[in-house]
């Protein structure tokens, strides 16, 4: 695991073998597993799955916060980097999928223009309608 999509980045980690991971996007032959986290896709010692679309039932459905001020973000991640904006009460976006960054589950979302965001699917924060 890189901090970039080439050799020339730093090392981050070795992955362990049956580790599974969402993929965001590639770049060439690496495989991007969310903010600065890459990996060489040689399928010899990696199975990708490739693109899959969420079978959840929320998906067009809306994600609607409960709270002022919920943090959401312009990556799958708990970052205070990524934190491009906070929405109120009663607001919300329509939800694309449910991915889990770091153990916790994220709605990935777009806005009326259809900018994607990220944003808790925490339900002590919010609720789907």
């Amino acid at each position: 695991l890189r901090s970039g999509p080439s050799t020339n980045y730093g090392v981050i980690r070795q992955l362990g073998k049956g580790e599974a991971y969402q993929v965001w996007g590639k770049q060439g032959d690496w495989l991007n597993l969310g903010g600065n986290q890459w990996v060489y896709y040689n399928p010899s010692y990696i199975r990708y799955e490739g693109e899959q679309t969420s079978a959840s039932s929320e998906v067009g459905k809306r994600v609607v916060s409960k709270v002022d001020n919920l943090r959401f973000y312009d990556a799958a991640s708990w970052s205070d980097k990524d934190v491009v904006g906070t929405v109120d009460e009663g607001l919300g976006f329509t939800i694309d999928a449910k991915v889990t960054v770091n153990g916790s589950p994220q709605y990935k979302v777009h806005n009326s223009r259809g900018t994607t965001y990220y944003v808790t699917a925490n339900e002590a924060y919010v609720y789907v309608k």
